[in-house]
């Protein structure tokens, strides 16, 4: 081959990589492969709601006063558990039946809303929920909200003519 041929297959080369898609990154090669968790996963956090709601729950517990404290205890109690973990898994396991017992008598998830740790949370969320939605959805939703039903029937019977032969300029 001469080296014009070569030049011109490496140029051919290089606009197929060029022109080809971006390759997915591992983790969305083997969940699409496996049809995991995380590939549903994956789906739902492509949708823009779900997108919005995870972003602004992440920003919120980003600034959250409480995160710090809870990376601590997380590595602490990882230090503490794992030793235990690889010598008495039963134990472990026992352990953890007793906290989901306790967790299930005590019931914290009723406490959320009446916590203050959440009051940035609401805000933060409809905010960005309300600058993503188009114009013409929150004028639809304002429409239906602030008319009654009577009314909304009173204005379809009244767009859609009931006698069609009957004209009233006509006599």
């Amino acid at each position: 081959m001469s080296v014009a041929t070569l030049r011109v297959e490496a140029s051919r080369q290089r606009l197929r990589l060029a022109m080809s898609p971006p390759p997915q990154s591992s983790v969305h090669r083997r969940a699409a492969r496996t049809g995991t968790l995380e590939a549903l996963w994956l789906r739902w956090r492509s949708l823009p709601l779900v997108r919005d709601v995870v972003d602004s729950v992440a920003s919120w517990w980003a600034s959250h006063p409480l995160r710090p404290m809870g990376r601590v205890a997380g590595e602490a109690s990882g230090a503490v558990v794992r030793p235990i973990a690889q010598r008495h898994p039963w134990w472990l396991m026992l352990g953890a039946a007793v906290i989901g017992a306790g967790l299930a008598r005590a019931r914290p998830w009723r406490w959320i809303f009446r916590s203050a740790l959440f009051a940035g949370l609401a805000p933060q969320l409809a905010a960005r929920v309300a600058a993503n939605l188009p114009l013409e959805s929150w004028l639809t939703m304002l429409v239906a909200s602030s008319s009654s039903p009577r009314a909304r029937a009173s204005a379809a019977a009244a767009a859609t003519p009931s006698d069609a032969g009957a004209d009233p300029l006509a006599s």
